[in-house]
């Protein structure tokens, strides 16, 4: 399958079924598209097995028969046209050989994950079969066989990794249209980037301080953490000559402006969107309760290695990283001094 084209009713495989890999295949069933689970939870893939793949959320609960396969039994799975891959970023590196075995002669991969996950998988199978897919789309797992729809924005930003435009990408935006509101990006890193700058300024913040977003980011010293971070994670995209698309409505070149002027537009667009997310904590803080550990070595660990990249530092992200391993090790507890921590380093 070229990037021109995509069956009319192609075979997907979603490895990851988690939350969001569970999610998305329940709404592609109930618009007639069947897909194929594998994931590494056994209580999980036999309960899909035995009783069909619920979900719940949307009135009455749905049921979806479903087929599941363990990471050890995929060998007799088949082989498939499309590979939505949704596991955690950590786990991409184990199931990339898997992925590969899934796929089609002509088959492409799609990554539904936090993080910037592309460019490893484009080494697996080839910058021309790897998209990505940036989600906005709460769910949780309630038992084996059963996700739960959150309520809140369901939104899809879907690109080539090579960038621009396809008749491929046109039909994946639109099967992805069962599951929310789907649209195509051609500049996939630079919306990437985008969603980076966001999670890296939000996520750990709102794990290490235990606040809501519109109670984290309705104070001063906290935004002008998030400014200060922002900056270090566009540095490196600019050094990496990545476009990055508009952070909050803003343009990458503002949010890097140390004016008085931009700086005050930067406090009030923030502002604004803790205000939107309201009394939500994000992915971050439910992977810390749920496992006790983070993606946060994908996230600002990420911005850390790439800024190194290029020969610069980012020592306020670095400084995130270690706090965030320092609470998952229990060497530390969630508060509002985790944040005036950071602060000071903004000062300095």
């Amino acid at each position: 399958m070229s990037a021109g084209a995509l069956a009319a009713q192609p075979s997907i495989a979603v490895v990851g079924a988690g939350a969001i890999g569970s999610r998305l295949a329940a709404h592609l069933a109930s618009h007639g598209q069947a897909c194929t689970l594998f994931d590494g939870w056994a209580d999980h893939v036999q309960a899909i097995n035995r009783d069909g793949l619920v979900l719940e959320g949307f009135g009455p609960p749905q049921r979806h028969a479903l087929r599941a396969f363990g990471y050890q039994d995929a060998a007799s799975a088949g082989r498939h046209d499309i590979v939505l891959l949704c596991t955690r970023s950590d786990a991409t590196a184990p199931v990339l050989p898997l992925v590969r075995a899934l796929l089609e002669d002509e088959g492409c991969v799609v990554s539904c994950q936090n993080g910037i996950n592309e460019e490893a998988i484009a080494a697996e199978v080839g910058i021309h079969r790897t998209l990505g897919c940036s989600l906005v789309l709460g769910a949780r797992l309630a038992a084996p066989g059963r996700v739960v729809a959150l309520p809140g924005e369901d939104t899809l930003r879907t690109g080539e990794l090579a960038g621009g435009a396809s008749a491929r990408l046109d039909r994946l935006v639109a099967l992805l249209g069962a599951c929310g509101t789907s649209t195509a990006t051609p500049n996939l890193l630079g919306y990437r980037w985008m969603k980076l700058v966001l999670n890296s300024i939000g996520n750990p913040l709102l794990l290490l301080s235990g606040l809501t977003a519109a109670e984290l980011h309705a104070r001063p010293d906290a935004r002008a953490l998030m400014v200060a971070l922002a900056r270090e994670v566009l540095g490196a995209a600019r050094a990496g000559g990545v476009q990055v698309s508009p952070v909050l409505g803003i343009a990458a070149a503002q949010w890097l402006d140390p004016a008085p002027p931009a700086t005050a537009a930067l406090h009030e667009a923030l502002q604004r969107h803790g205000a939107a997310l309201g009394p939500r904590r994000l992915s971050m803080v439910a992977d810390f309760e749920a496992r006790g550990r983070t993606e946060v070595d994908f996230i600002n660990g990420h911005v850390v290695r790439q800024a190194a990249r290029h020969g610069l530092a980012a020592p306020l992200n670095a400084a995130v990283v270690q706090r965030v391993h320092q609470l998952e090790a229990g060497g530390c507890r969630t508060g509002w001094d985790r944040i005036t921590e950071l602060a000071a380093q903004v000062s300095a």
